[in-house]
Order: structure tokens, then sequence, then C-alpha cells
């Protein structure tokens, strides 16, 4: 019976893992049949699911190299591929797509240059996650000043800012097609892109401990947070990129004082 038990603790977050693999591949599914808000609301689902498994795993003490491997392939698909194709479809002319489909030749300007862009936000999210898995085999410890940093943007957030022109377009009411302008689009994805793959600091919350006191604070703040999501889910999905992307230089600030402090002190 206890084997039975820990068999089913380790299917458990691997069963939400391919919750969130789900999610994503059903995004890419809504990006191509033109629902832009469902393909959205997949990308952030399986965010979430892409959390609770790790979380779950955790809590449950069946943390396994085969739970890791699937979690990255996950992500892989979900903010990999999913973003770039969204904004891919979400950025081309509606005639050039029709043309596209029904013609029996597939078009250049189908396959062209913002097709590029797409690729080259999957590519850097898979050497992003090889790197993180890599860095899991490693014996190597990181430096004390990197316990509250991750390097370069996590997937969840790269896709984030990746989609962050459509979510911004929802927000104003579709009214500005500056936001769906190609150029803008593909400066959003070559910036999640890079970020992705580079070696960058920011912010990591995972080892931030909290009173029982803040811990109260923080609760209400949720509660907040999910009505307000609930109620005005655009503006605030922009609120929320527009802040990552101003937690960025902020991040690298503090990293590189911390970093010197540490440094300065060993010396």
């Amino acid at each position: 019976m206890l084997e039975y038990n820990k068999k089913l603790r380790k299917i458990f977050p691997n069963s939400i893992t391919m919750l969130a693999l789900a999610f994503g591949v059903s995004s890419l599914n809504m990006a191509f049949w033109g629902h832009w808000q469902m393909a959205i609301f997949f990308i952030t689902l399986s965010a979430f699911f892409d959390f609770m498994d790790g979380k779950i795993a955790r809590l449950l003490r069946v943390e396994s190299k085969f739970g890791a491997e699937l979690d990255s392939l996950s992500d892989f698909v979900s903010f990999g591929v999913a973003p770039g194709f969204l904004m891919y479809q979400w950025t081309m002319d509606p005639a050039i797509r029709l043309d596209a489909l029904s013609g029996a030749v597939v078009r250049a300007d189908a396959v062209g240059v913002p097709w590029g862009f797409a690729l080259f936000l999957a590519m850097c999210c898979a050497m992003r996650l090889a790197r993180f898995n890599t860095m899991l085999d490693s014996e190597k410890e990181k430096p004390s000043y990197w316990k509250h940093f991750f390097m370069g943007v996590p997937a969840p957030a790269g896709a984030g800012i990746a989609i962050l022109p459509l979510i911004l377009w929802l927000a104003t009411g579709a009214q500005f097609d500056f936001f769906r302008s190609p150029i803008l689009v593909a400066l959003f994805l070559v910036f999640s892109a890079i970020m992705m793959a580079s070696q960058i600091p920011t912010w990591c919350l995972k080892h931030v401990h909290l009173s029982s006191k803040h811990l109260l604070a923080l609760r209400i703040v949720f509660v907040f947070f999910v009505a307000s999501l609930v109620s005005f889910p655009w503006i605030v999905l922009s609120l929320i990129g527009l802040s990552y992307l101003i937690s960025i230089p902020v991040g690298i600030y503090y990293f590189g004082k911390l970093k010197k402090q540490k440094e300065g002190s060993r010396g």
C-alpha cells in the first residue's frame, strides 16, 4: 500500500506538467484560428500549472530527473513555440493568411522574415532550458549573491514579454494598431529571446521568507489581485508585464551592487 501511494505521489506532479503542456498546445490551436484572447488565456494557464508542478513535487518530496526533463519539454512548447506562433499569426495580414491557407503553393510572405523572429524565440527558449538542465546536473554551486536571482529571464516570463504588445492592444480595446506593428512585435520577440538565452540576472522570489504579519498582507493583496484579474484581465496583465520590464534593469543594478559587496568583503 505504501509503495502504491508513493507511485501516486510521483505521478501527480507529472500529471500537472502534462496539463500545462496541453494548455500550451491548445494555445497554438487558438492562435491558428485567430482566437487571440483564448490563446493568451491558455498560455497563462500553462504558466500557472508550470509553477504548481514544481511546488507540488517539492511538497511531496518526489522531485526527479524525469520530471525536470518533462517540465522542460512542456516549457519549450508553451513558452517557446506558442508565443512566437501567436504573435506571428496576430501580425500577419488577414488577406495573406487566407490566401496562404487556400493556395496550393506556400507564399513566401507567409514564411518569410516575420516567421524567422518566431523561430528565433523558440531556439533561444530551447537554449535556456538546455542550460538550466545542465546546471541542475552540475555539482558546481553558484556564488551566494545569485540566491535571489535567476540567470536570464525564466521561460514563462519570457513568453509574457513576447506577447505583451498583444496584451496592450487588448487592454486599449484594440484601438491602437501601433501595438500590432510588425516592427514593434519583432523587437519584443527578439528582446524576449535574447533575455531568455542570456546570463543577465533577473529577480527570483523563491527564497524570500516572510513573517506571519507579511504573509497575511500578502494574502489580502493576492485576493485583490485575483479579483482585479477577473474583472480587468488585460489591464492587469499589461501592468504586470510593464512592471516586470522595469524590474529587469533594477535587478541588474542591485545584483551588481550585491556582487561588489560580497566580493569586496572577501578581499
